[in-house]
C-alpha cells in the first residue's frame, strides 16, 4: 500500500457518457432515445416533434424545453440558463432516471455564453477592435457541470450539430461539431451519425471504455444505443440497456 494513493477498483459501472454529432435531419435524436428509460431529455432545439411521440409509448421520457432563441435580454438568457443547469442537477439526482439527454450541447454553450456576456461575438469598440470575452470561467461552469454526471450512475448523451470545416478561410468540403471544443475529453465516447440511402447510421470516433470500438460503423435496424453498448462492453449483459 502506497501512502496517499488508494487501489485501482475493478470497473463494474455500466454507463456511457457520449457526444453525438451529425448534420440536419439524420437522425441524432433518434438513436439518443433508443437509450435505456426513463429519460430526462432538456430540450433547446425544435426537432422532437414527431419524434419523441415513438418512444414514448414505449419508455417514460421527461421533457423540459427552452425557448431561448426568442429571448432577447441578457436577463432572460441568464435565467433560463439558471434554470436549464438546475434541470440538468435535478436529473442527474433522479434515482429513477437511467438517461439524460441535452439536444443540442451545442446550443447550451451559446446559452451560458449569452448569459454570461449579453452576446456570441465580440465587442466591437470606437477604434475598431474587438474586445475578447473572458472565456476561462464560462469555460470552466460547463466542463464542471457536465462532470457532474461522473458522480452518479446515468447515462448522458450531448447532441450536437455540425459546422463546416475552414482551413485559412477555406471551405474544405468536411464538417466537424458545433459547440464546447473540450466536449471530446469530458466524454467517454464520441460518435457521428449519418443517412445512407435513407437509412441511420453511425461512426464511432473514439471510446475511453474500449479503444477497439474505433472506427466502428453501424446502420439501421442495428444502429440503436442498446447495440453500440453491447460492442462498448462486450461483457455486458443485454438487458442493461434495454
Amino acid at each position: 500500500m502506497i501512502k496517499g494513493f488508494e487501489k485501482a477498483k475493478k470497473g463494474s459501472l455500466h454507463r456511457i457518457v457520449m457526444s453525438v454529432e451529425g448534420q440536419e435531419k439524420c437522425g441524432k435524436t433518434h438513436f439518443a432515445l433508443t437509450a435505456p428509460g426513463p429519460i430526462a431529455l432538456i430540450d433547446m432545439d425544435t426537432g422532437l416533434e414527431g419524434v419523441v411521440g415513438k418512444f414514448a409509448k414505449e419508455k417514460e421520457i421527461y421533457v423540459k424545453s427552452y425557448n431561448w432563441k426568442d429571448a432577447t435580454s441578457q436577463a432572460e438568457w441568464t435565467s433560463m440558463w439558471e434554470d436549464s443547469k438546475g434541470a440538468f442537477l435535478a436529473a442527474l439526482k433522479e434515482k429513477e432516471i437511467r438517461t439524460l439527454i441535452v439536444d443540442t450541447g451545442t446550443e447550451w454553450y451559446e446559452m451560458i455564453r449569452l448569459a454570461r456576456f449579453g452576446k456570441l461575438n465580440k465587442v466591437a469598440m470606437a477604434d475598431g477592435k474587438a474586445v475578447p470575452f473572458p472565456y476561462g470561467p464560462v469555460n470552466t461552469e460547463f466542463r464542471d457541470l457536465i462532470k457532474k454526471v461522473y458522480e452518479g450512475d446515468k447515462n448522458l448523451i450531448l447532441i450536437h450539430k455540425l459546422k463546416k470545416e475552414y482551413i485559412k478561410d477555406t471551405f474544405t468540403g468536411k464538417y466537424e461539431r458545433a459547440g464546447f471544443g473540450d466536449i471530446p475529453y469530458i466524454v467517454q465516447l464520441n460518435m457521428r451519425v449519418w443517412r445512407k440511402d435513407g437509412e441511420l447510421g453511425f461512426t464511432v470516433h473514439d471510446s475511453r471504455h474500449n479503444a477497439e470500438v474505433a472506427g466502428l460503423e453501424m446502420m439501421a435496424p442495428m444502429c440503436d444505443f442498446e447495440t453500440l453498448a453491447g460492442e462498448v462492453f462486450p461483457d455486458s449483459k443485454r438487458e442493461e440497456w434495454s
